[in-house]
């Protein structure tokens, strides 16, 4: 009997004494991989900021091919969600949210485990060493953490570390095999607006286009500022049908809603809020057809469908800027 006792004391002494060591064990817990990307800081914030290539690099899809995945949100940015089921115990069912994204610079994940209390977050954060060069540190950080799941987390770096290497090793090898755009092209999203907007066709010659759309511009501005309109942006122009020797096309300036047009070949149009991809071109107005090609194979690559015509907005004033390299022209293209 005393022997009992002295088992039992021994045993309530360990189970406090495991007790007080878990309450004393830190409540939160920090990992962290890094690895050295040769690439501009944009093209790798462009691979997270959206979830749709994550599958290309994710360093656990390989652990179940049968995994399922859906996607809900936004195409990208914050409010973007991913999640899976797996019969896979390495992998479970879960989620991921974006939560932040700060351009070229950081973005931050929300994490989701059926079964586990806490929303863990992972932080990418882009330190550019150069203009080709980039140090990717990918962390993982925890809150709140409770009871047992502290003693588990004392071996999060064994648990996560390698996947982390592994996912980063992907990340390096899949930017660093993009193709080379000669121009930024990147994902945005336009709010809609009002333009004022002159439908015209011409010979479908690069130079008579070209002339016919300066004419047009003049006529808009002459028109504005007979009847005291302020642009509300940049000049814009979309070919609306393209053929062999005819182009037809719409010169447009961005606008306050006008109740009413005083002119037979002005109309006022709206331009649909809409996710796009934004390529900035520098160069004479004869290389644009190239850029809407880049624009259209960017798309192609990451897997962005172009769901109608594209449009390009002349943000460089070429009558204030004689150096024809230094014109920025901005093409759109709405996706989905």
């Amino acid at each position: 009997m005393r022997a009992i006792k002295i088992i039992a004391f021994i045993l309530i002494i360990l189970v406090v004494g495991v007790l007080g060591l878990i309450y004393g064990l830190p409540s939160k817990t920090h990992m962290e991989r890094k690895v050295v990307i040769n690439a501009p800081a944009y093209k790798v914030y462009q691979e997270l900021i959206t979830y749709r290539n994550f599958k290309k690099w994710s360093p656990w899809a390989v652990k179940d091919p049968a995994a399922t995945y859906t996607y809900s949100g936004p195409e990208f940015g914050p409010g973007a969600m991913f999640s899976w089921s797996s019969e896979t115990p390495d992998l479970g069912n879960g989620s991921m949210e974006i939560l932040l994204t700060e351009k070229d610079k950081r973005v931050v994940w929300e994490m989701r485990f059926d079964g586990y209390e806490s929303d863990p977050t992972a932080s990418f954060l882009l330190n550019s060493i150069s203009e080709k060069e980039t140090e990717v540190i990918w962390t993982y950080d925890e809150e709140g953490v409770e009871g047992f799941s502290k003693i588990f987390m004392l071996g999060i770096d064994g648990f996560l570390g390698g996947d982390y290497e592994k996912g980063l090793e992907l990340l390096k090898a899949r930017v660093e095999g993009l193709p080379n755009f000669s121009m930024r092209i990147e994902p945005g999203r336009v709010n809609g607006y009002y333009y004022l907007g002159l439908e015209d066709s011409t010979l479908n010659e690069p130079s008579l286009l070209e002339t016919k759309m300066a004419i047009n511009f003049g006529e808009l501005e002459s028109y504005m500022n007979q009847n005291d309109i302020e642009p509300k942006g940049k000049p814009l122009s979309m070919i609306t049908k393209s053929g062999n020797f005819n182009v037809k096309f719409v010169c447009g300036i961005p606008v306050a809603q006008q109740d009413t047009i005083f002119s037979d070949r002005i109309q006022m149009s709206y331009q649909d809020s809409t996710l796009v991809l934004v390529g900035h071109y520098y160069g004479s107005y004869a290389g644009i057809p190239n850029a809407y090609e880049e624009v259209e194979k960017f798309a192609s690559y990451y897997n962005y469908s172009i769901t109608g015509g594209g449009w390009e907005s002349y943000i460089t004033d070429p009558e204030s800027q004689g150096d024809t390299s230094q014109w920025l022209t901005e093409i759109y293209y709405p996706v989905r």
